[in-house]
């Protein structure tokens, strides 16, 4: 199973690339197209977003786990 930070580069990754097809398309007159992709530029930097404060509060959950257990 890949990691979190896979997909949170990955959904970086992929928003940027959706940016520069927008760009092209915007320069090339399809204007459409072009606000179609800065929504799946939007989508995927919210998810890649979310998926780094999910791995943010796992590992706090680990850290907070693994102390109560040293503690025992």
């Amino acid at each position: 199973m890949l990691s979190n930070k896979v997909y949170i580069i990955g959904g970086a990754v992929i928003s940027v690339l959706f940016v520069a097809l927008a760009m092209v398309e915007f320069s090339t007159g399809y204007p459409e197209d072009g606000l179609q992709d800065l929504l799946y530029a939007v989508v995927s930097a919210g998810a890649g977003a979310l998926l780094y404060v999910l791995d943010r509060r796992q590992r706090e959950r680990r850290a907070a786990a693994e102390a109560q257990r040293d503690a025992r």
